[in-house]
């Protein structure tokens, strides 16, 4: 959808998950936003936030229309838990997207988003003083301390971070790509 954000939006009855998923960077467009970090505002929900150009460009482009789709499975499927989640590029779009759906909600109270979840977490936050926190019932942002692309954007923050796999070594991060692309190796 838009400036090519790949997403699906499913429905896992096995868990009883509704899920919002954004994948990772995979076209020249997508790259183009990574390395757009001038600080940017976007309204969501009547709000306004910042974060990058880049990924204010890349999220606006969407429409609104994952966030949509989320809405719709998660109306018809109320006993479900929301999860967004998201990879690298994917994890900014992911964090976008639970503010939207945070910002719409906030006034009704607390927990709209069950679980926040990304991997190879991108920084994207450019207000320090805001967070996701207290409205979402559980966010994990993990990073690998060998994998450079979560050290971009060096004055933005995320809410948390987890970490994962090995102690930062320079051996580690000769390999980043191979850090940055196998997040399923660790526990």
């Amino acid at each position: 959808v838009g400036e090519d954000i790949d997403y699906k939006v499913f429905v896992d009855d096995e868990k009883k998950e509704v899920v919002l998923l954004f994948k990772e960077s995979d076209s020249r467009e997508d790259w183009k936003h990574n390395f757009q970090f001038l600080p940017w505002p976007i309204k969501l929900a009547g709000k306004t936030v910042w974060t990058t150009r880049g990924y204010a460009c890349a999220y606006k482009s969407t429409g609104g229309k994952p966030v949509a789709e989320l809405q719709d499975q998660a109306a018809k499927n109320v006993d479900y838990k929301v999860c967004i989640r998201g990879w690298s590029f994917g994890s900014a779009m992911a964090k976008i997207a639970a503010r939207h759906i945070i910002n719409y909600y906030k006034d009704v109270g607390p927990d709209r988003v069950d679980e926040l979840t990304t991997y190879g977490d991108v920084k994207c936050w450019a207000n320090p003083f805001y967070s996701t926190k207290k409205y979402c019932k559980r966010i994990r942002e993990y990073v690998t301390a060998n994998d450079l692309v979560t050290w971009a954007v060096p004055f933005y923050r995320r809410d948390t971070k987890c970490k994962v796999g090995p102690r930062f070594s320079l051996r580690g991060i000769i390999d980043t790509e191979y850090n940055h692309t196998h997040y399923e190796e660790y526990d």
